[in-house]
């Protein structure tokens, strides 16, 4: 697994919001799991700026939990 940033939190639309580290930066569609190896959601945008980016990620249903500030990753 490759590890691409850390959740901060669920925004009102529902979706997830990941800070990323600028050098892992997935692509749109991308299957993203928290550190027990499960897929929680898939990358659905990449906003803010280039040297400090942020993913939206659509959970893969509303019962997704995760913890702030809990490191995400992708599969290799």
């Amino acid at each position: 697994m490759i590890k691409i940033g850390y959740f901060l939190h669920r925004v009102p639309s529902g979706k997830l919001l990941v800070k990323l580290s600028t050098t892992n930066i997935p692509r749109l569609g991308s299957k993203v799991l928290n550190s027990k190896g499960e897929v929680i959601g898939f990358v659905c945008d990449i906003i803010g700026p280039v040297r400090s980016p942020f993913a939206v990620v659509k959970p893969v249903g509303a019962e997704v939990q995760v913890n702030q500030y809990e490191e995400v990753f992708l599969r290799r």
